[in-house]
């Protein structure tokens, strides 16, 4: 067992939050609510023993609780203890109660424990068993990017997962980091801002908001094509239609590349991305379906675009200067943030996807 072992099993159960609490159900005694809540705070305190010790308890007034040996599990892969975790976690497993969290716990512990192949084998019954959990093609990208220099299997996992369950978050951040790491920023691009809105309130969107921004910076700096556009418009529109998503996306960026010609800032990001949204509409629109880019035109009909895009890239770019604006405009940022509290970005299943090969 080393140390990169460990980290990685603890980042495949990063998304992971006691379970017992949201179990709970009418029958449960007052006593037993109070153990299970005290041992997850005794967990987030990170006093484990403690923690164990309740759910021992708590196990003891509700042996078939599920969610409880879940969290016991759990509670013993945090202290390092992968024998007791997964003696506590195989016989759930192997039960017909066992759920996606199940398999993903299980595959966390061997994972951490350096058993590589073990891991992939249980998240792999897993996914036979639940093949349209998010979470379960997140671990398994997650225990194949240990093994290889190459982002392609994780990669691949990943968008699986996003093509079955598109609001799982993890699932688009892990996809965004490998993507720029390979230069594919388009996708890139696609996949932070899908997470960014998913997941607004996470320590992890203050990362996805610098890797977007730096990923514009980069399409901005890889205009794949300077020639001039043909005479012909029908003849526009028969290259068009060739286009790959990718090449959709450059086109489109380049078509409006003047709009950052004096910097690159929020303010002029955002006019890029305005006429962004009205030459997609007019061109590609129908034949790439991408909800994100359908709410950000319903954010630009509503009129909230500036204030969305200051949302995603002011801080990064300049936290005094959008503290500033924020101050300046905040009548209307409160009204930005109240539309965006009812009005939620939501994943479609019907959203083109990245095409691996």
């Amino acid at each position: 067992m080393n140390w990169k072992q460990i980290v990685t099993g603890i980042a495949l159960l990063a998304c992971f939050t006691p379970d017992a609490v949201k179990a709970q159900s009418a029958g449960d005694s007052p006593e037993l609510l109070q153990i299970i809540n005290s041992a997850g705070n005794f967990l987030n305190k990170g006093d484990y023993e403690q923690a164990i010790s309740m759910y021992k308890q708590a196990i003891r007034m509700s042996p078939d609780n599920i969610a409880l040996r879940k969290d016991l599990a759990y509670a013993y892969f945090l202290k390092r203890d992968f024998s007791q975790a997964r003696e506590i976690i195989t016989p759930v497993v192997s039960s017909p109660m066992a759920d996606a969290q199940c398999y993903q716990i299980a595959a966390a512990i061997e994972q951490a424990d350096g058993k590589n192949a073990k891991a992939k084998k249980i998240v792999n019954s897993g996914l036979e068993k639940f093949p349209k959990e998010g979470v379960l093609y997140n671990t398994k990208g997650n225990i194949l990017s240990t093994e290889s220099k190459s982002n392609k299997a994780p990669l691949k996992e990943w968008i699986n997962g996003i093509a079955v369950e598109p609001n799982y978050a993890t699932n688009y951040y892990n996809a965004a980091k490998a993507l720029f790491q390979d230069g594919n920023y388009v996708w890139c691009i696609i996949y932070a801002e899908k997470f960014i809105n998913l997941e607004a309130q996470s320590p992890k969107t203050v990362d996805m908001r610098k890797v977007l921004f730096d990923a514009y910076k980069k399409v901005f700096t890889t205009r794949s094509d300077e020639a001039i556009p043909d005479f012909n418009k029908n003849t526009q529109k028969s290259q068009q239609s060739k286009l790959s998503f990718e090449a959709a996306f450059q086109e489109t960026i380049n078509a409006n590349i003047s709009a950052i010609s004096d910097g690159f800032n929020t303010d002029n990001v955002s006019m890029l991305r305005t006429r962004f949204l009205i030459y997609w509409h007019n061109r590609f629109e129908q034949r790439f379906p991408q909800s994100i880019i359908s709410y950000q035109s319903r954010l630009m009909k509503n009129g909230f675009y500036p204030a969305y895009n200051q949302w995603l890239f002011g801080a990064i770019e300049n936290s005094q200067e959008f503290s500033a604006w924020v101050t300046q405009f905040k009548a209307a940022y409160q009204k930005f943030e109240l539309w965006r509290q009812n009005n939620p970005y939501v994943p479609s299943m019907g959203d083109a996807v990245l095409d691996l090969k």
